[in-house]
């Protein structure tokens, strides 16, 4: 994938992960759209909050180690090429945390804890799209890109 592509999909995901974060914030200083939470969600946007800053964290200081990001790209980018980019991005998170998991790896803080939830947020940010990861193989483009417009457009674009 070309660098400029995934700073493009990085940087979108990031600025809808920091409004997000924004609008937990509101919530939970009582400044937000719900008047008074509940005890269970302000426990669960608490945790989301916690959730989402360590996300941030690995968008923006674990994952300019491997890929060169700006974090400021506003090209627009299809939906492929979107895919593809979560795809490395949650083959990549994964890849640290088991190598950070390992008894040899030097203790490096929480940066296990940060490539797991950049996992977790790659895997919750593909749930859209539903294929086969074995179709993002080279060759395959045309039929990757059939099942992604078939899950997005319904059967009118032919049988897959």
């Amino acid at each position: 994938m070309r660098a400029g592509t995934r700073d493009a999909v990085v940087s979108n995901h990031l600025r809808r992960l920091r409004a997000r974060i924004a609008d937990l914030q509101l919530i939970l200083t009582g400044r937000g759209p719900i008047i008074v939470p509940t005890l269970a969600e302000e426990a669960r946007f608490r945790a989301e909050l916690r959730e989402a800053d360590l996300v941030e964290r690995g968008l923006t200081e674990l994952l300019p180690e491997f890929w060169p990001l700006t974090g400021t790209g506003r090209r627009r980018t299809g939906l492929v090429a979107e895919a593809r980019v979560l795809v490395e991005l949650r083959a990549l998170a994964a890849t640290v945390a088991l190598g950070l998991a390992q008894p040899e790896a030097e203790q490096a803080g929480d940066r296990g804890d940060v490539a797991r939830a950049l996992f977790r947020w790659a895997e919750t940010a593909l749930l859209p799209f539903e294929f086969d990861e074995n179709e993002m193989l080279p060759g395959s483009t045309l039929r990757y890109e059939r099942i992604v417009a078939y899950a997005m457009f319904g059967q009118r674009w032919g049988s897959i």
